[in-house]
């Protein structure tokens, strides 16, 4: 009974910090970044999937089991990767500018429905050769929320975000993805 006290502190006092941390950023306002904007073909808005060099997923909204709060999740069932680690994946296609030195934070909701080990890899990454940084995540079966901070090593107009997906027979959702600027 102490022990999942003590954990419930824990885990109040980290959120409380990331809070604090990220409300001296400035949030990039970016269009449909929280995955409920969608058209009538089942798509989401500026949301792009792909599965190609032999990798094969099928991606939708979710709806039921979404982050609290939300309405719509996107869904990525993975059943076979392509021969290129990024060759399954989903991208942000809006784009935002950043200087050299700045501090790029990404935070997103996400959990995993199937799938022993559930590998995420989180990509930011512009139209400048070289500029590729990944962090890997393992996602759990419970909501959780996922952050990590990139740093910017040269000035592009042209950043973006993606998400690879590494585990053959996984699902992954994902859902209120926010980009945040020091």
């Amino acid at each position: 009974m102490q022990n999942t006290s003590i954990r419930c502190f824990i885990s109040c006092l980290m959120m409380g910090l990331l809070s604090i941390s990220l409300s001296a950023q400035d949030k990039i306002e970016l269009k449909n970044s929280q995955l409920e904007g969608s058209n009538a073909q089942g798509e989401f808005y500026w949301w792009k999937h792909q599965a190609k060099g032999g990798g094969e997923a099928n991606y939708s909204i979710e709806y039921n089991d979404v982050n609290e709060g939300s309405k719509k999740a996107l869904k990525a069932e993975i059943k076979s990767l392509g021969t290129k680690p990024w060759f399954v994946s989903s991208q942000f296609n809006q784009k935002f500018k950043a200087k050299a030195g700045d501090e790029i934070t990404i935070t997103f909701f996400g959990k995993k429905t199937t799938g022993n080990k559930s590998k995420i890899k989180l990509v930011f990454q512009s139209d400048i050769k070289g500029s590729f940084q990944g962090k890997d995540f393992i996602m759990t079966e419970e909501w959780k929320s996922y952050s990590h901070t990139f740093v910017v090593n040269e000035k592009s107009s042209n950043n973006q975000i993606k998400f690879w997906y590494m585990e053959v027979g996984a699902t992954y959702l994902i859902d209120d993805v926010n980009i945040y600027k020091n």
